[in-house]
């Protein structure tokens, strides 16, 4: 190590270093073949060039004696502070992320031994060249492109020392060969880590999600509290919304290094609390079961995605919450490569997206629920009031069609449920004849009810909100009026009402648990083991908002469509079920979606069932095969759970 206290000139060591002061001899007793006048003129001449080199040598003495001074006496405080700092070091030690675990404590994701590749900017070398050298080296043994490398660090000041993460998920054998000249690389460090790896990957990728690298855009959020720049945290899903719980807290470990920054000796240790572990609501043989399922129909259909959920009415718990297609997680934890995340990127079929929480789609008939309970509940048609369906109405010259070519005569509430008959939701919707309908300012009033149009506030990030169009929306939007055409269309769910599937579920489970709007929850427990974990408690959303009565009205509708009407295929079933299809026409080119929403047993119900296909045509054609499947799989399987 250079001291500090020296001053350095070239190589010399000035602090011990000898002037070279002038030292020729004269010889005073020798005169030189010269007269006396020549003698004395040369000597006149030799001492006023050593008083000359004198001066200078006493001018430079007094500089270097000053400079000397500055540095040992005012400034010596501060460089024997600096040496003791370098010294001691302060390591931070990542906590073990915490486990999750299903419905049946099998383990989804966990925490795998690792190694990672890290950079230090300010210490990489000063020369492109040289740097260029060592990323070619690793780019080639680790078989990724040099873009990627430096991609990971390329919005970190080249002045920061803070270590920054470039790639985990090395194999034992890239580590070997890194390691043999990572010592000669400036700024480059290998080091064992954890990564996190997930038991199931497609089917629960949405739900569970994964964790990377701290963003440039996230980490003055994280800075602020306590974490570090090279820490991974949950970037989608159950990682990103229980990231503190997940992640613990970081312990310290103090270190006396030597001159080359090598660790000596441990001089105190704080251990780091590990993270609590998520215990679901999921039951991961169900969720991959389902998958299969959607992945089966949407390849037969041509469908470009699909979407399933299963909610446990008499809480809010989610059993299974699927989106197809999914994605592999895995990669995302090991460091996926620019060119493959933008291949997922321009994917049509859009595997990142979640459509069970985050898709917004016209709901079809599962809407004429919330309609035929409104419309029940405000008096505007009884139990046992019927209209006539002579396959439509027509007002003022337009024509509004039943889906049935020559109409479903006389009807009630049951038989319009049972049968999705569109001319009794046009009336009560928007009125029609001597009955007055509810108007478009009480559809939106029990849609709010039932949950439309905000979130569901389920335990995850990123859900959307749906949308219940009013007049206001769009005069401002499209310059137009609400006419009362608009209303039918929403009374049917048609036109501009957009729905999640999740959103579907909850309204669903509204009418299966007798009138209670729960917040869907993934996640049962939250602690270190499962027996004295927090538990996530049941959050009612809104109750009592519709009469007993009239639920159980809607309820024989919904089981009248399994005994005669559009849902007939269900009544195979080794249990009584309930349900109701609905076609989704969003574009003149392409198939309707395809809904299909229900639950089981009748009487006592266990489990609420929405499936969504886009592009499926009906839902009698390919929603309902698939809800089907899963009141078989669940009644076969749910003694085991």
């Amino acid at each position: 190590m250079i001291d500090p206290f020296f001053i350095h000139q070239k190589s010399a060591n000035i602090k011990d270093a000898r002037l070279n002061v002038f030292s020729g001899e004269v010889d005073g007793d020798i005169v030189i073949a010269d007269s006396y006048r020549k003698k004395t003129k040369q000597v006149w001449k030799s001492t006023f060039r050593m008083k000359i080199f004198s001066a200078c040598s006493l001018f430079i003495f007094a500089i270097i004696a000053s400079r000397l001074y500055y540095l040992q006496i005012v400034q010596g405080a501060q460089y024997y502070g600096a040496a003791e700092g370098n010294r001691i070091q302060s390591i931070p030690i990542v906590p073990a992320r915490g486990v999750i675990f299903d419905l049946n404590g099998n383990r989804l994701a966990y925490n795998v031994p690792d190694f990672a590749l890290f950079v230090i900017p300010s210490d990489l070398p000063k020369t492109q060249t040289e740097e260029d050298e060592i990323f070619s080296v690793l780019s080639k043994t680790l078989g990724i492109e040099h873009f990627d490398l430096v991609e990971a660090f390329s919005g970190i000041p080249r002045t920061s020392n803070e270590q920054v993460e470039m790639i985990r998920g090395i194999s034992q054998v890239q580590a070997v060969a890194i390691a043999r000249n990572v010592e000669s690389w400036p700024g480059i460090l290998l080091e064992p880590v954890q990564r996190r790896t997930y038991e199931i990957h497609e089917s629960l990728s949405h739900v569970l999600g994964y964790t990377g690298k701290i963003s440039d855009k996230d980490y003055d959020y994280f800075s602020k509290n306590d974490y570090l720049l090279s820490e991974h945290v949950g970037k989608i899903g159950l990682e990103k919304q229980y990231q503190d719980d997940l992640r613990g807290s970081l312990g310290i470990q103090l270190v006396e290094v030597d001159s080359k920054n090598q660790p000596m000796r441990e001089l105190e240790r704080k251990e780091p609390t590990i993270g609590d572990n998520l215990y679901l609501n999921i039951d991961s043989n169900l969720q991959e079961f389902i998958y299969q399922a959607l992945k089966e129909m949407t390849e037969e259909k041509e469908s470009p995605g699909a979407s399933a959920i299963v909610l446990d009415p008499r809480d809010g718990s989610v059993r299974a919450l699927v989106s197809f297609p999914g994605f592999d997680n895995e990669a995302f934890s090991r460091g996926i490569s620019s060119s493959a995340y933008k291949e997922l990127l321009e994917d049509s079929r859009e595997p990142l997206f979640n459509r069970s929480i985050a898709g917004e789609y016209p709901s079809g008939s599962t809407i004429k629920l919330v309609i035929g309970s409104a419309s029940l509940e405000q008096g505007i048609m009884g139990r046992y009031d019927t209209v006539f369906s002579s396959g439509g109405i027509d007002v003022n010259g337009y024509w509004f069609p039943d889906w049935k070519y020559g109409g479903h005569g006389q009807t009630n509430i049951i038989h319009a449920l049972a049968e999705s008959v569109n001319t009794y939701f046009y009336t009560v919707g928007g009125g029609y004849g001597n009955i007055e309908g509810l108007g478009l300012d009480r559809i939106i009033e029990y849609g709010r009810a039932f949950g439309l149009a905000q979130k569901t506030q389920i335990d995850l990030p990123s859900e959307a909100e749906g949308f219940l169009p009013s007049e206001q929306w769009k005069e401002e939007t499209k310059g137009e009026r609400w006419y009362l055409g608009d209303t039918y269309h929403l009374a049917i769910g048609q036109g501009d009402i957009l729905v999640t599937p999740l959103q579907v579920a909850n309204y669903t489970a509204v009418i299966a648990n007798g009138g209670t709007l729960y917040a869907p929850m993934i996640v049962d427990k939250v602690g270190r083991d499962y027996e004295h974990g927090r538990k996530i408690e049941p959050v009612v959303l809104n109750k009592d908002f519709i009469d007993p009565y009239n639920i159980n009205v809607i309820q024989q509708g919904l089981r009248a469509a399994v005994e005669y009407g559009t849902v007939r295929s269900l009544s195979a079933l080794p249990v009584e079920a309930a349900g109701k299809t609905g076609t989704a026409q969003f574009s003149s080119e392409k198939l309707p979606h395809a809904w299909f929403t229900g639950y089981a047993p009748y009487r006592d119900p266990e489990i609420v069932v929405t499936i969504l296909v886009e592009e499926g045509e009906g839902g009698d054609l390919s929603a309902t095969p698939i809800a089907k499947k899963i009141f078989e799989w669940w009644f076969n399987n749910s003694d085991k759970i």
